[in-house]
């Protein structure tokens, strides 16, 4: 049984302001932010941006824009 890589935010569905969470790199915690700027195209790794922090990496899911989802009761 083969299997089938992850499948990653293509480059067209980030945007500046968006929220994402991106790997910086192996073996480093995944962390969360808003884009400040897409870097580059999409490859198997996903694809490459900058966070209004700095900080530089792979997303890996965009996350919902707090507000729209249920609220715990």
């Amino acid at each position: 049984m083969t299997e089938q890589p992850p499948e990653y935010p293509h480059p067209n569905e980030l945007k500046k302001g968006l929220h994402v969470v991106i790997e910086q790199g192996h073996g480093k915690e995944p962390i969360e932010g808003e884009v400040g700027a897409v870097l580059g195209e999409a490859d198997p790794e996903g694809a490459r941006v900058k966070l209004k922090s700095g900080a530089e990496g792979v997303v890996r899911r965009i996350e919902p824009s707090g507000g729209g989802g249920p609220q715990p009761t």
